[in-house]
């Protein structure tokens, strides 16, 4: 992008003085489009009357900073009848063959920035020769490395269980998502027998992390009884298992072995030891009736 460039003591110029504040408002706007359109200082007749007023084209060619056809500065080009220039414009800024220049320079620079960046990244790592009486998965220097023609598989998830379960069959799967792993199993079926028909568990790695940890953290019953009171006040049958993931997080940690929950608020009662299962069974009892 071209720049329309004035000196420093552009503003105390006595030709600056002579034409006044209007008309060098025109002066500039002229020239940041002549610089834009790479003119070599050639202003339109036109463009000058869309930015300014007769009376500011007249002060700028009395003054001396524009000039009109049949002028006599023998550093500026000639002009029809259309046409003004800006006085010594190629003196202070570059010409229309130097701006083409510069933006085709600063194109094919560009251009072959991209294909050194398409080249970094199609261009595979250069593999070390392999000995032909060597294992064709071991480096010349012993590095064990994968053979590249077979594909890397992709790591399991948390605890999965690769073995069929005790019935011969193996474990149940979501389209092509992850096995459900093997210490997730009872909550999924302890959810499922508490009446919660539907759930997907497609869960991915992360989730199933997420869950694992929540069940040493809070405990089967505790799952199990936030899931039934979010599908209770859902407007419908949840069907994904995220979508008792939030309501799982915010739940308290499960009291350590031999010491009893707190109190939900100062002076109130703890919940009795059923609490969870009470509203387990309830659940499971309205599920049984509308199946019925």
């Amino acid at each position: 992008m071209p720049w329309f460039k004035i000196d420093d003591g552009f503003h105390c110029h006595p030709k600056v003085f002579a034409a006044g504040t209007p008309a060098i408002g025109l002066y500039v706007r002229c020239g940041s489009w002549a610089a834009q359109q790479a003119t070599d200082g050639v202003v339109p007749k036109q463009i000058a009357r869309l930015y300014g007023t007769p009376r500011m084209i007249k002060a700028l060619v009395d003054a001396g900073l524009w000039h009109q056809k049949d002028h006599d500065c023998e550093s500026c080009p000639e002009l029809d009848a259309n046409s003004y220039c800006i006085h010594q414009y190629l003196e202070r800024n570059p010409s229309r063959v130097d701006v083409d220049l510069a933006r085709k320079a600063k194109s094919e620079r560009q251009q072959r920035w991209r294909d050194n960046k398409k080249k970094t990244q199609i261009t595979p790592p250069e593999q070390s020769e392999v000995d032909g009486d060597v294992d064709a998965s071991t480096r010349r220097h012993g590095d064990a490395a994968p053979n590249p023609a077979r594909p890397v598989p992709s790591p399991s998830p948390p605890t999965e269980e690769k073995k069929a379960s005790p019935d011969g069959a193996p474990d149940a799967r979501i389209g092509d998502r992850p096995r459900i792993p093997a210490n997730s199993r009872p909550l999924v079926d302890a959810i499922g027998a508490a009446g919660i028909r539907g759930v997907g568990w497609d869960l991915g790695t992360t989730d199933w992390f997420v869950v694992e940890a929540l069940i040493k953290r809070c405990g089967i019953d505790a799952l199990v009884a936030s899931a039934v009171a979010s599908a209770q006040g859902a407007r419908t049958a949840p069907r994904s298992a995220r979508y008792f993931l939030p309501a799982w997080r915010a739940l308290p940690d499960a009291p350590a072995a031999g010491r009893s929950p707190l109190p939900a608020a100062v002076g109130a009662a703890p919940p009795p030891p059923s609490h969870n299962a009470s509203v387990i069974a309830r659940f499971r009892a309205r599920a049984q009736e509308q199946t019925s």
